[in-house]
């Protein structure tokens, strides 16, 4: 009999190409990656790798392995949730991670609706950033996580998991209002020689940044680097320099700093589970909660936001 653990980081490695991806994705060492790799050949009875240099590769049978096992971690993950669907009703911990957005826009209120409509679940939450969120969904220590991704980070990072579109928020420029008319005009590049606020290296908010900057005909300069877009936010808010920012993060007074006619990327906010376990009672009901909780947010800007020249 296959072990389920080993065919999850078949699986895993199929993902990512490599073992260290793999021990990162799963907090565990490379070593102990290969180790278990190695016993899953052994079960296996069958060559399922190989090594070029450095890079450990899958063989014909591992990828056919991989496909099957993808399907048989899917049924397990099903089977759980017609187990659960056999008590007919949502009760039992939910465990929770959202990154720090979420969790007052979304989970809080989640949670408030959930006392009412499951007053038997116990919900637990925790503010984690959408990749450690992933990480722990993946090993089994929270059962749902909402997390955010730019247009620009594609899909890999939720392959394997059901993923249940949230919000599509656009990103906007703050810069001070006495500034707005003159990047009306001449667009982003009129901030070119502004300092700007933005997250930490190569964040997303920094590569948003960068991107916009890039297809402006410039680099922008980064003074000030800040956690949390919440953080950045406030912080261009005060005139210190201009930010490019998620919508949400802007609060009601702070929305005059917002320029209008500036066209930037967005991005998504969505909740994430395991692959098969989004019929689980317990899951099911809360991500019916966040959904109507989500159509209740219109992320546009309180006025309308057209293509800069």
């Amino acid at each position: 009999m296959l072990d389920l653990k080993r065919m999850m980081l078949l699986c895993d490695l199929a993902d990512l190409g490599t073992v260290t991806a793999v021990a990162d994705r799963r907090n565990i060492t490379s070593s102990a990656v290969s180790q278990q790799l190695r016993v899953l050949e052994d079960e296996s009875g069958a060559v399922l790798f190989r090594r070029d240099g450095r890079t450990l590769g899958l063989t014909r049978s591992g990828r056919v392995l991989a496909d099957h096992a993808r399907r048989v971690l899917g049924a397990v993950d099903e089977a759980m949730s017609a187990v659960a669907a056999t008590e007919n009703r949502a009760s039992g911990q939910l465990v929770v991670a959202a990154f720090n957005m979420a969790v007052t826009q979304l989970v809080t209120p989640m949670v408030r609706q959930l006392g009412v409509e499951a007053p038997e679940m116990r919900v637990e939450v925790y503010q984690q950033s959408p990749e450690r969120a992933l990480r722990q969904l993946r090993q089994g220590e929270i059962d749902l996580a909402i997390t955010c991704s730019y247009d620009f980070t594609g899909q890999e990072p939720y392959s394997g998991l059901s993923v249940i579109g949230l919000i599509d928020e656009p990103l906007v420029l703050m810069a001070p209002p006495d500034l707005h008319a003159l990047i009306r005009s001449g667009g982003l590049a009129a901030l070119a020689d502004h300092p700007w606020v933005s997250g930490p290296t190569g964040s997303g908010l920094d590569t948003v940044l960068m991107r916009a900057g890039e297809r402006a005909g410039f680099r922008p300069h980064v003074k000030h680097r800040l956690n949390g877009a919440h953080n950045v936010c406030d912080v261009a808010a005060t005139g210190i320099g201009p930010a490019v920012v998620p919508l949400l993060t802007v609060p009601a007074a702070l929305q005059g700093h917002i320029v209008d006619g500036i066209e930037l990327e967005r991005r998504d906010i969505n909740a994430v589970v395991r692959a098969g376990r989004q019929h689980d009672p317990k899951t099911a009901v809360a991500l019916n909660a966040l959904q109507s909780i989500a159509d209740e947010i219109v992320p546009e800007p309180a006025t309308s936001v057209v293509a800069a020249s």
